[in-house]
């Protein structure tokens, strides 16, 4: 299920990048998709939201006899939504290598997107993040436990008892926004790596100090323009819902494939990417429903039953688009957080915290200050 669900997201990326850089409008005739993608690249903000489009009984019609899928993790699924926003201070189309751009990323649980469980925001080639650890643990239906969850409650509890030298630290506990280096915390794993004569779980952190830049967006672009120029197909399907929609068909293993191909050395910035796992994707072609409203894309719906034979149901999945999103700024009152704070959180909480042999109060900022040094 996972792959498949995976595979589906893959391609609604797809259509969300093609809508950007206009390709579809290359494919078809039809007009109004033509202007419909135009007008979102001459967008200064943008944003979209993947969700699924099913209640939670009919992602649990479609889904039940999954392996491990139960009414909870449905009903999780239903609330579930990621979204990702861009803005720049010209119109998307028109940004070039060394203008200044932002983003952001968010994972919400909560039906609405307006709690998120995580969320980054990278401006002015800073990354900006805010947690929610007791939110993470909550999602786990199957296997967390009353104790689990209050054992997480005390230790978030505790970080009010951390010393004023471990500031962020204690901030990011609390799910409070932290700014991080993340050349800094990739250099840090590195040396930690070399020093212990193994791997650290933090060497496998990308440097992505420079963010996805404009060379990188370009390479984007040109790699979903030459793998669906040739494939997609585009039928009117009327209008419905106050909209007007087009089904797009691709055959889905082709235009993974070609994608694949044409953007070379960016696929190793993809978190466990392997080329291999486009093999999961079906060899067939499959279909999305891209709705025009106002003249705008305000919707791409994919139903990820087409590449799971054993679905019973339709499984929808639904990338909003929203042109009228505000743009993305850095957050106020965020607290540096550098890696050495990390460590410190670790000697402390070996260290006993406060009641322990090595003290409280002034010698915690000293004991701070040898760890930095």
């Amino acid at each position: 299920m996972r792959k498949g669900l995976a595979a589906a997201g893959v391609v609604a990326l797809i259509a969300a990048g093609s809508a950007a850089c206009g390709t579809a409008a290359a494919a078809t005739p039809d007009v109004k998709v033509k202007k419909g993608l135009d007008k979102l690249s001459d967008e200064k903000a943008l944003s979209l939201g993947l969700h699924f489009g099913g209640s939670a009984d009919q992602i649990w019609s479609s889904l039940q006899g999954e392996d491990d899928f139960t009414k909870d993790d449905a009903a999780l699924l239903a609330k579930l939504r990621v979204d990702l926003s861009l803005s720049a201070g010209k119109a998307l189309k028109d940004v070039k290598e060394g203008d200044t751009s932002s983003g952001a990323f968010k994972i919400s649980a909560d039906g609405s997107g307006k709690k998120s469980l995580l969320e980054l925001r990278s401006v002015d080639k800073k990354l900006y993040v805010r947690l929610d650890l007791k939110g993470f643990e909550a999602l786990d239906t199957g296997t967390s436990s009353k104790k689990d969850l209050a054992e997480l409650d005390k230790f978030l509890g505790s970080a009010d008892d951390l010393p004023s030298s471990l500031g962020s630290v204690k901030a990011a506990l609390n799910g409070d926004w932290v700014s991080i280096d993340p050349k800094a915390f990739g250099d840090f794993a590195k040396s930690m790596s070399k020093n212990a004569g193994g791997d650290s779980p933090l060497g496998a952190l990308p440097d992505t100090s420079k963010g996805l830049d404009a060379k990188s967006q370009k390479q984007l672009v040109d790699g979903l323009r030459k793998a669906l120029k040739d494939n997609a197909k585009f039928k009117d399907l009327g209008h419905h819902d106050g909209a007007d929609h087009v089904q797009v068909t691709v055959p889905a293993r082709q235009v993974a494939k070609e994608l694949e191909a044409s953007l070379g050395s960016l696929t190793k910035q993809i978190p466990d990417f392997k080329p291999s796992d486009l093999d999961d994707v079906p060899n067939k072609s499959v279909s999305l429903d891209v709705a025009v409203k106002g003249g705008k894309v305000s919707a791409i719906t994919f139903d990820a039953a087409q590449l799971d034979d054993g679905a019973k149901g339709k499984l929808p999945i639904v990338l909003d688009v929203d042109t009228d999103a505000d743009a993305v700024e850095a957050p106020s009152g965020a607290k540096t957080l550098n890696p050495q704070d990390i460590m410190g959180l670790i000697m402390y909480s070996f260290g006993g915290g406060p009641d322990s042999s090595s003290g409280s109060g002034s010698s915690d900022s000293s004991a701070d200050d040898s760890l930095y040094s």
